[in-house]
């Protein structure tokens, strides 16, 4: 069941209401993969002097894409994912500038799907977080 990518722009901008507070942006998703924007407000900072982000939002946001790079395996619309386990390293600090979060799908099963991500400044290349996620999923039984 490949949704169209509406429909996982609907869930993840407009139905899940941390992301619509929060004002992400679905960039792109394809099989196994999505692409986020989370543009930069100085709520978010952790720390205001250095104006660098806080890294609970970065964890947020990295959790947030593995579970849509996971949302391209549904077989279903009932199917079910929560996260069972996430690993985040925090490379370098963090500028007062929009982020890009990537995730993509390293390995999907019947019940697990495990995932990696990476976050970067819009605009750059240099990787400030990555992390490794583990979702459980339960999908609808086939009539």
């Amino acid at each position: 069941m490949q949704a169209p990518k509406e429909l996982y722009t609907n869930i993840i901008e407009e139905v899940i209401p941390f992301n619509k507070f929060l004002g992400w942006k679905l960039l792109d998703i394809k099989d196994g993969y999505a692409k986020m924007l989370i543009p930069y407000r100085e709520e978010l900072l952790g720390d205001p002097r250095a104006k660098r982000w806080h890294g609970g939002v970065i964890g947020a946001a990295m959790d947030s894409v593995g579970g849509a790079a996971g949302m391209t395996t549904m077989t279903s619309y009932e199917d079910k994912m929560s996260t069972i386990d996430i690993r985040i390293d925090y490379l370098r600090g963090t500028k007062p500038e929009n982020l890009i979060v990537e995730g993509e799908i390293m390995r999907s099963g019947n019940r697990i799907i495990a995932t990696k991500m990476w976050a970067y400044h819009e605009g750059s290349d240099e990787i400030v977080a990555e992390a490794r996620a583990v979702y459980n999923v339960r999908r609808k039984e086939k009539d």
